[in-house]
């Protein structure tokens, strides 16, 4: 049970935490030892949590290479540590998640703050024209692209929630989410909620999907030149200056990557592009290529797939939501460095956790509560 309010408590304190942090504050060391507790709260609790646990073990042997190849290299011990900070912060979110009591909770917690955010980011906008504005530019929280793992939970919870006003409130949660989602203006934001209903559909009904897929490609060329201009306008495709320095950032780590293929930079790596220095771009894969190579690439690469293997074994309509939840945030994060954020990286964590916990078959929930095996048994049938 204290991993479950420690876990809430800690997503909930989000709401109060900057997207961009100068340093330690007092809130957001309350936050991170929310977190510490919940994630080791969970992996003493839970035997289902140590095997979940588990399956980062090649995580830690590429950030001690990364590391190691840092220090030869030279690379600031401090950057070195705060690189390494996320993926101890998705551990430790993952523990909590698996382990949760209540884990419809957690759910609940992450999806509040997704919609509070979400509101003041629109309250903020001081016009609904959104050629203009977006509703990043008033509230940057919205930078971390959290509304798409609200997104998820409301659809997850649809799943499960039996009572007509609670199912109303998921409803309108996902509603406004949607807006808020559109209303950022935000390309990866926005191409990752459309490819993550169309995986969802894919899933559900793969006649639905092609069908829907095809109608899109055949409106594309028929009306190429209204998409065009949309685009230009609501997309600011035509607007290149911040594209063009996220190419250049890209061809500087894929330029380092091909100098150092194997092992990349190391942990704590910089590099300049502009004229500033960066510890981070906005392209996770380039980001991972760079610092770790191929080597540590791969180890990171492998407890994702052992993540999508669990997911398979869920029910279909809950797997449709699962994956469909994933497409969406790793397209974001791999168009965005929403992968260093010190609030994103733990709240997926939980989700993640979480989700698997409620989906997984009855016989893989040690420790479960009577509860909970009843919506596994509801989810399954």
């Amino acid at each position: 049970m204290f991993t479950t309010v420690f876990a809430a408590a800690a997503m909930v304190l989000t709401l109060a935490l900057p997207p961009f942090p100068q340093g330690l504050t007092i809130l957001i060391t309350m936050y991170l030892l929310l977190v510490v507790l919940a994630g080791f709260g969970g992996f003493l609790r839970s035997s289902a949590a140590r095997a979940q646990v588990t399956l980062l073990l090649p995580w830690v042997l590429a950030l001690i290479v990364g590391l190691a190849v840092g220090t030869i290299g030279g690379n600031s011990l401090g950057q070195s540590l705060e690189d390494a900070l996320s993926y101890l912060l998705f551990a430790l979110g993952l523990c909590a998640g698996r382990a949760a009591s209540r884990p419809r909770w957690l759910f609940a917690a992450v999806l509040l703050v997704a919609v509070v955010d979400g509101l003041a980011s629109l309250y903020l906008m001081p016009t609904w024209d959104l050629s203009r504005y977006r509703s990043v530019y008033n509230y940057f929280k919205m930078a971390i692209g959290h509304p798409l793992v609200g997104l998820f939970c409301a659809t997850f919870l649809l799943h499960f929630v039996q009572s007509r006003s609670l199912r109303r409130v998921c409803s309108l949660s996902r509603a406004v989410l949607v807006v808020v989602v559109i209303a950022t203006v935000s390309r990866g934001m926005v191409l990752g909620m459309t490819l993550g209903w169309l995986t969802s559909l894919s899933i559900r009904s793969p006649r639905k999907g092609a069908l829907v897929v095809g109608l899109g490609v055949l409106a594309a060329v028929v009306f190429a030149t209204v998409l065009s201009d949309f685009a230009v306008t609501y997309l600011r495709l035509g607007q290149q200056g911040t594209v063009d320095a996220r190419v250049r950032e890209i061809e500087e780590c894929l330029h380092i990557f091909a100098e150092n293929p194997i092992f990349g930079a190391g942990l704590g790596a910089e590099l300049e592009v502009d004229g500033h220095h960066a510890s981070y771009v906005h392209n996770m894969v380039a980001y991972h290529l760079w610092k770790f190579g191929l080597f540590g690439s791969a180890l990171f690469a492998l407890p994702v797939f052992s993540l999508a293997r669990q997911a398979m074994r869920t029910p279909v309509h809950l797997r449709a939501t699962i994956f469909s939840g994933a497409v969406a945030v790793m397209l974001y994060v791999v168009t965005a460095a929403s992968y260093k954020s010190y609030i994103l990286v733990p709240m997926v964590g939980i989700v993640v956790g979480a989700a698997l916990q409620v989906s997984l078959p009855a016989r893989a929930q040690v420790g479960g509560s009577p509860a909970l095996q009843q919506h596994v048994s509801r989810a399954r049938s």
